[in-house]
């Protein structure tokens, strides 16, 4: 699998999320704003046809993540964040604004990794505790490995919230279960952690089915990679994440959309 063609994607859902006020304008790039631009008219014929399109899941997808990590600040003082495929996201910097005692680590492929901190360099007023480095998350070992980022980055003695947004329906699900394995096992040297993700549950109408396998045909036409929806429902996401070292797994929605959830696993040391 070709991981160098994932900041594609990324370059678009980082113009989506500052069209719609999640981000900001010094991480916009002109790749983006072209492809956002381009996209417009698929974008209104699914929302015309479907009811919903890829910006409308991207936004509601992002604030939902928003909305689980605040609520774990609040419930696990002293929590570090850790946002694997971070991508062009804003999530680090608006974050550590909103939580100023917040350590945050933004991760990705050393090549998006670089991309962003040249982005961040035309943030105003980054906060000290905000980094980025490297990360392979499919290494079982070595300096970009899960294991060692965290083990490096991070303060053992403080709990973790680890992201990965938009990422692991790039994978075929045996590839994404030894993530999962790795990660939950490489969680459990801190006192407590929390693991957030996305998942796509079937849609239950033929004609969003056809759509969402015609749109998992393109992305991996695009990226070159393994891309596909892994389950039928959410609760099978949880109950996997759960098969897969979490000690539970719980199921978020967005307010207004059933073609996405958000699942949260947890483990303690």
């Amino acid at each position: 699998m070709d991981t160098s063609t994932f900041s594609f994607t990324a370059l678009y859902t980082g113009e989506t999320w500052v069209a719609n006020g999640l981000s900001m304008p010094e991480l916009r790039t002109p790749a983006g704003d072209l492809m956002y631009k381009l996209a417009a008219p698929a974008e209104w014929a699914g929302k015309a046809i479907f009811g919903t399109n890829l910006r409308h899941m991207l936004v509601a997808r992002h604030a939902l993540i928003d909305r689980l990590l605040a609520s774990l600040i609040q419930e696990m003082p002293g929590l570090q964040i850790l946002e694997i495929a971070c991508g062009l996201s804003a999530r680090g910097c608006r974050f550590t604004r909103q939580y100023p005692d917040l350590r945050y680590v933004e991760a990705d492929l050393p090549a998006m990794a670089a991309l962003k901190v040249q982005a961040l360099a035309r943030v105003p007023g980054l906060s000290s505790r905000h980094a980025v480095v490297p990360i392979d998350i499919l290494a079982a070992d070595g300096p970009n490995a899960i294991a060692s980022v965290l083990a490096n980055a991070f303060d053992a003695e403080r709990p973790i919230a680890v992201v990965t947004e938009g990422l692991m329906n790039y994978f075929t699900l045996d590839t994404a279960t030894d993530v999962w394995c790795r990660l939950a096992n490489a969680l459990r040297r801190f006192p407590a952690a929390a693991y957030l993700t996305e998942t796509y549950p079937r849609p239950k109408t033929r004609l969003l089915r056809a759509a969402a396998m015609a749109g998992a045909a393109g992305l991996r036409l695009i990226s070159r990679s393994d891309a596909g929806i892994h389950f039928r429902t959410a609760d099978e996401g949880a109950d996997h994440l759960q098969r897969c070292g979490f000690d539970v797994a719980e199921v978020a929605w967005p307010p207004d959309d059933r073609t996405i959830a958000v699942l949260t696993g947890r483990v303690a040391r």
